[in-house]
């Protein structure tokens, strides 16, 4: 119940976008001055399993997404992000994303959950990974 009640409120706390960096992160802010951006909605659900803690099943983190072309959205979806849907959402910021010159191979959802360590929804961000 607990971490519903401190999921919603994030969820509820964050209205922002997100962009590609240099140094490959997705945060909530939009960078007019890229024709194609991405942008992190808001984090839905996070059931990782927190490092230190022994689990039976590794969790996913729910995500909703934007993509933006010249500061229009053109897109907006939902994944939820586990090992068996990483291609899937490889291949849909591969479609949203500048072109890049190297191939982009995964996504990290970060920060990674820590057992009893409350993370805010701003905290979050995307780890683009070469």
């Amino acid at each position: 119940m607990k971490k519903h009640f401190i999921l919603s409120i994030l969820a509820l706390s964050l209205i922002g976008c997100a962009t590609a960096q240099n140094d490959g992160t997705i945060n909530q802010k939009l960078d007019s001055k890229s024709d194609k951006e991405i942008v992190l909605v808001k984090v839905i659900d996070d059931s990782r399993c927190p490092e230190g803690v022994q689990c039976i099943w590794a969790g996913e983190v729910t995500i909703e997404l934007a993509a933006y072309e010249n500061g229009k959205v053109v897109e907006q979806v939902q994944f939820t992000y586990n090992t068996k849907s990483e291609r899937e959402i490889v291949s849909w910021f591969t479609k949203h994303l500048p072109s890049q010159k190297i191939q982009l191979k995964g996504i990290s959802v970060l920060p990674y959950p820590k057992d009893g360590v409350p993370r805010k929804l701003e905290d979050y961000f995307i780890k683009l990974n070469y």
